[in-house]
């Protein structure tokens, strides 16, 4: 049952339903929305990965909930082994997700050692059925558990609570990534829903099923077809994959977490922000922080200050002010947490080494760079008295950081390191047949389809344009009355133009798999 699915509206609007009905009847209790919720996030799970991922999701969050209660149990009797508690849960969070995500992993890089050196030696995978949406759930209910560990959280001591936080069904499979003070004012307080949650959720689910179903399904032809005859569409056709691969991923997962923000929203839940116009980045680490923002926080919260506070990182930061000066050895220990998290991240994402380098350690050395260059870069201004806000300055820099985070990108869409160079390789073999009628239209798309597809991207560009630069004028008029027209008229577009139906199977989204 994914989010575009007629079973997913059925199930959520069966829920909201039900909801409407019982509150009426009671009215007055608290308890009737994190009730029904929690029954729903368990049938969702179920539904989607059987009693295997209901199981194991239950004794999971049960581990959190009692090492929580137990380290708060110590502290306030002032009693020592809080820190062996929270090693010993963290040690088993870690080595189950390890277990189901990169058992893979030690096989894979061989594979990839072999190809460098020369080899053809293939690994044959290790197939386990992972519990579903065990990368999402195992990151959110640890950042709970840490910040109980540190003492800026109470432990939360009804189970059902902490379960339903860690496993409500929209968010659990796609994200946002959630933190327990953030969600939980809205996931447990709040028990009516008003007539603006409805009439934004539906907004937001509708422009994600637009994304996803007109924009998304569309470039994923392309992507798809390019991707899987190299030799053929080699040259300009593979630039033309790379860019239409950037924006299948955001509008595949930005889609997603709309949807799964739209349908929370109908039950009066707030979920975070987690993209934020990345497009319009000037930098790479700009770009990270638009993009997937609760992951990036999450890592940041969580990994990358606590390394910089730790010993070693500090005797780092000494040994290098006493070898490269104050102001630039103060940045080695910065660069060393750089990509320890972005490595950290990109296995985060698979146990592969196109996902370390595409969405880990590829990213760490450009921001590294731009770290390391600070000095230079406030010369080169000073000397070419080059406006930093200047219009043209400011495109060039947009446009040179969505062709790096692009590179990256093919990293991450490729099965293995091999594919990926082949794919940069033969971008330079000088084919342009793409500029040709006959090349354009040879990627998979009817000319009726390129036009939907151009069309859209103008209105996706134009959302994304009145959003960055009209921000005050967006959030006044989103408190009028437009909503439910904007709503009905996308809703129209998606059921005319969307890619969906009886014999057609819509790509699972990407993000899903993690």
């Amino acid at each position: 049952m994914t989010f575009v699915s007629y079973e997913f509206f059925i199930f959520a609007g069966g829920i909201l339903l039900l909801y409407s009905v019982l509150s009426k009847i009671f009215s007055h209790s608290v308890r009737l929305k994190p009730g029904l919720l929690f029954l729903a996030s368990a049938g969702f799970l179920w539904i989607c990965g059987g009693w295997l991922s209901l199981i194991f999701y239950g004794l999971t969050a049960g581990l959190v909930w009692a090492g929580g209660l137990e380290i708060e149990r110590r502290r306030d009797k002032k009693r020592q082994g809080a820190g062996y508690i929270f090693g010993a849960v963290l040690a088993l969070l870690l080595c189950m997700l390890a277990v189901f995500r990169y058992i893979n992993f030690p096989g894979y890089t061989v594979e990839e050692i072999s190809w460098l050196t020369g080899g053809d030696w293939q690994w044959t995978p290790i197939e386990i059925a992972a519990p579903i949406a065990i990368s999402f759930y195992t990151l959110t209910l640890l950042g709970y558990f840490i910040d109980v560990y540190w003492g800026s959280l109470k432990a939360e001591k009804n189970i059902f609570r902490l379960m339903l936080f860690g496993g409500f069904f929209p968010q659990m499979s796609v994200g946002p990534v959630a933190r327990y003070d953030r969600l939980s004012p809205t996931l447990f307080g709040e028990p009516g829903i008003t007539r603006s949650d409805i009439q934004e959720g539906c907004l937001i689910i509708v422009w994600g099923l637009f994304k996803k179903l007109v924009i998304s399904e569309r470039l994923a032809v392309i992507v798809n077809t390019v991707y899987g005859d190299m030799e053929t569409y080699s040259g300009s056709f593979l630039v033309m994959g790379a860019v239409c691969f950037v924006f299948q991923l955001y509008t595949d997962f930005g889609g997603a977490v709309d949807i799964a923000t739209g349908t929370a929203r109908l039950f009066g839940v707030r979920l975070e922000l987690n993209f934020n116009q990345p497009f319009y980045s000037r930098s790479v680490a700009e770009f990270w922080r638009r993009w997937h923002i609760t992951l990036g926080g999450w890592f940041k919260d969580y990994v990358m200050y606590p390394l910089l506070k730790s010993r070693l990182f500090q005797k780092m930061g000494s040994w290098g002010k006493k070898r490269f000066g104050k102001k630039q050895g103060k940045k080695v220990p910065v660069i060393a947490g750089l990509f320890t998290v972005w490595f950290l991240l990109g296995l985060w994402h698979g146990g592969k080494w196109t996902f370390i380098i595409g969405s880990g350690l590829y990213h760490a050395l450009l921001m590294s760079l731009a770290v390391a260059a600070e000095p230079a870069v406030k010369r080169f201004y000073e000397k070419t008295k080059i406006s930093v806000d200047h219009p043209i300055w400011v495109m060039f820099q947009r446009v040179r950081t969505f062709i790096l985070v692009a590179v990256g990108f093919v990293f991450f869409r490729s099965d293995s390191l091999a594919m990926a160079f082949n794919i940069f390789s033969g971008m330079f073999s000088g084919n342009t047949g793409l500029f040709t009628k006959e090349g354009f239209l040879s990627m998979g798309l009817s000319a009726a389809d390129i036009m939907v597809l151009a069309v859209s991207m103008i209105i996706l560009w134009w959302d994304s344009f009145r959003k960055e630069h009209r921000e005050e004028e967006c959030r006044q008029a989103d408190e009028k009355n437009w909503k439910t027209a904007v709503s009905l008229l996308l809703a129209f577009v998606v059921l005319i133009l969307g890619c969906y139906g009886k014999g057609y199977d819509p790509a699972a989204f990407i993000y899903a798999q993690f």
